[in-house]
C-alpha cells in the first residue's frame, strides 16, 4: 500500500514515501480541472469547425464567382 506524508504548508498535497511524488488529494480541485479541460476541448473543436466552415464558404464564393464569370 502507498503511504503518504503531508506536505508542509499545503493542506491538500501529500508526498509518496517511496517515489517522492506529490499528489493533490482535493477531489473538488480535480473535478474543477476536468470540467475546465473539457470546456477548453469543446472550445477548440468549435473554433476548428468555425474555421472549416469559413474556408468552405470562401471556396463556395470563389466557385460562384468563377461560374458567373463564365456565363
Amino acid at each position: 500500500m502507498v503511504e503518504y506524508v503531508k506536505v508542509i504548508d499545503h493542506k491538500n498535497l501529500r508526498r509518496q514515501r517511496n517515489s517522492k511524488g506529490v499528489v493533490n488529494i482535493d477531489n473538488e480541485e480535480l473535478n474543477k480541472y476536468k470540467v475546465e479541460r473539457e470546456y477548453k476541448n469543446k472550445i477548440s473543436i468549435v473554433v476548428q469547425e468555425h474555421d472549416k466552415m469559413k474556408n468552405d464558404i470562401e471556396e463556395i464564393k470563389n466557385l460562384l464567382k468563377e461560374l458567373l464569370g463564365k456565363v
